[in-house]
């Protein structure tokens, strides 16, 4: 299993903690750019989307954390892809959430969001939603 490189992972510790500031803002922006770019996830939610942009914030928490050894994270990420198969998640949902997810980022860090920081969150979020899609194929 991959895992990201200590410089990586603090990266990307270090920009998480600007984001816990604002993180209700973050999380809002976030689902309302991906109802934008994919309207047919919508109904996928329940309408008052506050316990869900808590548990967005608390999952995102839990993986920058466990970034630099992924490996002891993977059963538990594998299981919430199983999860979400349950919910109507499909593959392609994955990389429209890849792209919501690092053009929130850049709106809420701005210039800390260098090519350096972005390609530090693009391979934790490689990592965590191919692990989530190993889940996701196990699921009946």
């Amino acid at each position: 299993m991959a895992t990201l490189n200590e410089t990586e992972a603090s990266l990307v510790r270090e920009t998480f903690a600007d984001v816990l500031g604002r993180s209700d803002d973050f999380s809002a922006s976030f689902y309302r750019s991906l109802f934008e770019k994919a309207p047919e996830v919508r109904e996928l939610f329940s309408k008052d989307m506050t316990a869900q942009r808590e548990k967005l914030i608390a999952t995102l928490s839990i993986v920058v954390r466990g970034a630099r050894n992924f490996d002891e994270l993977a059963e538990t990420v594998r299981e919430l892809g199983r999860g979400h198969v349950g919910y109507g998640a499909r593959p392609a949902h994955y990389d429209v959430l890849k792209i919501t997810l690092l053009e929130t980022l850049e709106q809420y860090l701005g210039d800390k969001f260098d090519p350096q920081v972005r390609a530090a969150w693009s391979k934790l979020i490689d990592v965590v939603n191919k692990t989530m899609l190993e889940g996701a194929a196990t699921a009946s």
